[in-house]
């Protein structure tokens, strides 16, 4: 007899979860809350995701446009250190730019004859089922979550921006005066987002140098949409999983999105979750995986910072500053951490390969080794 598992939340992290576990043989009620909008958030993914919706989905190449999804062909990454330089995905592999919405939209409809989809606002503790997975979304930050202290931005500006066509096929990660910016295309539109610290700098400067940077990339939209505000914590549980209940998506954790983390990060969550539902791993084992692989991705964004702009100001100095607190601590206390200048490691979702790329590309061995050697 299959094991009932409830998933709670129809966002991202709910339909991959949802997908996933209707696909592994477990009997899915799957909750959701008609009344809240599902964010539309992640609309960047790296390699992994296209290797789920493989498995899990009939899209490909041909009926891509069913999400709006485009290629993603790796991470340019303009401003930061001395140089900029392109994070390329290995030949073989790409992945995908994509409309949250749309695919929310499509895995609930082809969802909804193969599992229970109920319209009611539960609780993960009320639900009479084997194993609860709770994708609920942003929870109340309490004494349950660890701070990701390093991290220095806490807001976003984003717009989307209607075009005529993609502009080019990898996602753009531009150092600016006050933080940085991502910029992803889609067929019909590029979503940019300016990620910044609103106890330094205002909305007002941010508006100012998002047009600078419509202009120094020489991007045609021809219609903008309202400018949305986002201020953020950056966190995650300190335990993650029991015997009854796991969470994914913003109910487990959110870090900032640089290299496009937390759609890997939910699928990952969701292979733990099947052990623990399996009986083949303990709890403690899966948390302790979890919070490691969250730290690891603190890291990586860390890097970013520790390579540092060709911008000096109050920002820079507080970012490049934070940055090397995190690696000195992550020396300290992390004993993988003193593999990070061997080019064979594998760091949260970066493989050997884009490790290498990044360490080369922002600069980083010297400054590392230093921090290392104390």
């Amino acid at each position: 007899m299959s094991k009932k598992v409830s998933v709670i939340g129809k966002g991202t992290a709910g339909c991959i979860t949802a997908l996933d576990m209707s696909n592994s043989g477990y009997e899915v009620d799957w909750y959701h809350d008609s009344s809240i909008s599902a964010a539309s958030v992640g609309e960047g993914a790296d390699m992994e995701f296209c290797r789920f919706l493989d498995k899990h989905t009939d899209l490909n190449y041909n009926n891509l446009d069913r999400i709006d999804g485009y290629y993603k062909e790796g991470i340019i990454k303009d401003n930061w250190g001395n140089q900029n330089f392109t994070h390329w995905f290995n030949l073989g592999t790409m992945s995908l730019h994509f409309n949250s919405n749309k695919f929310q939209n499509l895995i609930f409809e082809n969802l909804k004859y193969k599992v229970n989809i109920i319209d009611q606002h539960v609780s993960s503790k009320s639900l009479n089922s084997d194993y609860t997975i709770d994708c609920s979304g942003t929870p109340i930050i309490n004494n349950e979550f660890e701070l990701a202290k390093y991290i220095p931005v806490n807001s976003a500006y984003i717009r989307q921006c209607s075009w005529d066509y993609p502009q080019f096929k990898s996602t753009l990660a531009i150092a600016r005066p006050y933080g940085w910016v991502f910029c992803i295309p889609l067929k019909n539109r590029c979503s940019i987002g300016y990620l910044f610290n609103s106890n330094i700098t205002t909305v007002d400067e941010i508006s100012e140098d998002w047009e600078r940077i419509i202009h120094d990339y020489s991007l045609v939209l021809t219609n903008y949409s309202t400018p949305k505000l986002i201020n953020f914590s950056n966190y995650y549980r300190k335990e993650n999983f029991t015997d009854k209940i796991s969470y994914n998506g913003n109910a487990s954790f959110f870090l900032e999105p640089m290299e496009a983390t937390s759609v890997n990060i939910i699928i990952k969550n969701n292979q733990l979750t099947k052990g623990i539902i399996e009986g083949h791993f303990e709890t403690d084992t899966h948390n302790k995986s979890y919070t490691n692989f969250l730290k690891e991705t603190q890291d990586m964004i860390m890097l970013h910072y520790l390579a540092g702009s060709k911008w000096k100001n109050e920002f820079w100095d507080m970012a490049t500053s934070k940055a090397q607190d995190c690696w000195k601590e992550s020396f300290k206390n992390y004993p993988k951490s003193h593999l990070i200048t061997k080019d064979q490691i594998h760091y949260s979702t970066w493989n050997a390969d884009s490790f290498k790329q990044n360490l080369t590309g922002l600069d980083l061995y010297k400054v590392l080794t230093q921090l290392q050697n104390g």
